[in-house]
C-alpha cells in the first residue's frame, strides 16, 4: 500500500512503538525431532512382524526406514486396506516434517508415495496441494485440493482454494468454495470476510472490461479513455523493469491491475482516503478525472508492483514492515536521516504500527519500516534481501532467517536500530 504525499506531512519525529505478536500459517508443523538411537531389527518373515518393526522405527523418528517396512508389509498383503493405510500415514508424517524443514519439492514426492498407496485419501491430497503451493506450483495444487474438498468437508482446504482462485482472478470459483464452507460452518469469520469482499468486487466490477497485456491483465470500467490506459500500462512496464532488475519478477501468472473511480476503490478495499494504491493479490488503483504526473504514477506503480514481487518471492510470508519498507525503497524513497523513535523499537512493535488503523501511527510505521529496510540493504545489499525473502518463502521465520542472512540475531539488530534512532 502506498501513502499519498500529503498523508506523510506532519509526522512527529518521536514515535511510540507498540508490541504485537504474529501467528504461523495453518499448515506449520513441528520441526523433526533429534534422531533417536538406531533401532535394532530382526529379519521378519511376515507382514505382522514387518509392521511391528515399522512401528518401532516410526516411534523412534526413523521415518525413512519405517516407511520402507510399512511398504514391505503392504506388499506382503496387497489386499489389506489397513496395510496400505499404514503406508499412507507414514509418508504423510514424513512429508509434513520435510515441508517444515523448507523442502517442499521433496515433501511433494513423499506425499505422492503416500497417495500411491491410498489414492483417495483426503489428508494426503490436502498435503500434496499444500506442498505444491509452497513450491510455487499453484496449477499443480488445484487438482489435489479440489479432490480433497470433494471427499471431506475441510475448512482449511476450502479457504486455501478460495484464496488461490481469488489470486488467479477466478472469483466465481472462490465464491463457490466460500459458500460451501459457510453452509457447513456459518460462523467462520475468515470465510465470511473474504466472501463479503469478493461479493463487493463482483458488484462493483460486473461491467468492467478485461484487457490482457503482456505481464498484466488490466480491468477497468467502461469510459476509461485509451490515453489513460496507455499511460498506466507504460508506467507498469517501467515499474516492472525496475523491480525485476532488483528482485526478480512476480511469477508466471500475469498480475491483475484494476482501475476504479475513487468511490469504487473505497467501497471495494475499505481503505482510508489517503491511500493511493493497494496490492492484495491484485494491484488496485483509484483514478481521478486526471492521471497523476508521469513521475508520480511511475513511483506509485513501482511501489505496488514491488508488493506483487515480494508476495511471490516470500510466498506471502514476509512481515508487513518488510513489505512496506522494501516497496518504498524500490519506488525511490530514502529514509529520513532525522528520524527518531522513543521507546523500545522491536519488529513486533513495528508490525503493529504499520498495520495500525490510526493514519498518523501508520505513517510513522511506514517511515520506520523504510529506515529498517534501508539499514538491512546497507548491511547486505539486494542479494541478501533476495536470500531473506527466499528463506521466508521456504517457511523460515524472520527470527530464524535474519541471523543466517545477516549474521545478527533480531534482538541484536533491534538494539542497534534503537541506538541509531536515539531510543
Amino acid at each position: 500500500m502506498r501513502l499519498s504525499i500529503a498523508a506523510r506531512r506532519g509526522l512527529l519525529p518521536l514515535v511510540a512503538v507498540a508490541l504485537a505478536t504474529g501467528a504461523a500459517a495453518w499448515w506449520s508443523v513441528l520441526r523433526a525431532p533429534v534422531p533417536a538411537p538406531a533401532v535394532v531389527l530382526t529379519r521378519p518373515a511376515d507382514a505382522t512382524a514387518l509392521t511391528d518393526d515399522a512401528i518401532r522405527l516410526y516411534a523412534a523418528g526413523q521415518l525413512a526406514r519405517a516407511c520402507d517396512r510399512f511398504s514391505e508389509a503392504a506388499g506382503e498383503r496387497p489386499d489389506s486396506a489397513a496395510r496400505r493405510e499404514d503406508v499412507g500415514r507414514c509418508f504423510e508424517t514424513w512429508g509434513w516434517r520435510t515441508l517444515a524443514q523448507g523442502r517442499p519439492e521433496e515433501a511433494a514426492l513423499l506425499f505422492g508415495q503416500g497417495l500411491a498407496a491410498v489414492p483417495d485419501d483426503p489428508a494426503l491430497l490436502k498435503a500434496a496441494g499444500v506442498a505444491a503451493v509452497h513450491a510455487g506450483r499453484v496449477d499443480d495444487a488445484l487438482g489435489p485440493l479440489e479432490a480433497a474438498a470433494r471427499l471431506r468437508a475441510d475448512a482449511q482446504v476450502r479457504m486455501l482454494l478460495a484464496r488461490l482462485y481469488d489470486h488467479r482472478d477466478e472469483p466465481e470459483r472462490a465464491v463457490a468454495h466460500l459458500r460451501a464452507l459457510l453452509a457447513v460452518d456459518p460462523v467462520h469469520d475468515e470465510a465470511r470476510r473474504l466472501l463479503d469482499k469478493l461479493e463487493r468486487e463482483q458488484r462493483t466490477e460486473a461491467a468492467f472490461l478485461r484487457e490482457p497485456v503482456g505481464a498484466f491483465v488490466l480491468r477497468y470500467r467502461p469510459g476509461v479513455d485509451a490515453d489513460a490506459r496507455r499511460a498506466v500500462l507504460a508506467a507498469l512496464e517501467t515499474a516492472r523493469r525496475r523491480v525485476v532488475a532488483q528482485l526478480g519478477d512476480a511469477g508466471p501468472e500475469p498480475v491483475s491491475v484494476v482501475l476504479y473511480e475513487r468511490g469504487q476503490f473505497s467501497d471495494v478495499t475499505g481503505s482510508h482516503a489517503w491511500v493511493n494504491g493497494l496490492f492484495d493479490g491484485r494491484i488496485r488503483l483509484p483514478l481521478g478525472p486526471a492521471l497523476p504526473a508521469r513521475g508520480e504514477l511511475a513511483r506509485l506503480l513501482t511501489h505496488e508492483y514491488a508488493h506483487a514481487v515480494i508476495h511471490h518471492r516470500a510466498r506471502g510470508r514476509a512481515p508487513r514492515w518488510l513489505q512496506e519498507g522494501l516497496a518504498q525503497v524500490l519506488e525511490g524513497r530514502a529514509a529520513d536521516p532525522a528520524l527518531a523513535a522513543s521507546g523500545g523499537l522491536t519488529l513486533s512493535g513495528l508490525e503493529a504500527l504499520v498495520t495500525d488503523p490510526d493514519p498518523r501511527r501508520a505513517h510513522a510505521g511506514y517511515e520506520l519500516a523504510l529506515f529498517v529496510v534501508a539499514d538491512l540493504l546497507d548491511r547486505g545489499g539486494m542479494e541478501s534481501m533476495r536470500a531473506l525473502l527466499a528463506r521466508l518463502g521456504a517457511g523460515e521465520t524472520i527470527a530464524d532467517a535474519a541471523p543466517r542472512v545477516y549474521g545478527w540475531r533480531l534482538a541484536e539488530l533491534e538494539s542497534q536500530w534503537r541506538r541509531l534512532l536515539g531510543g
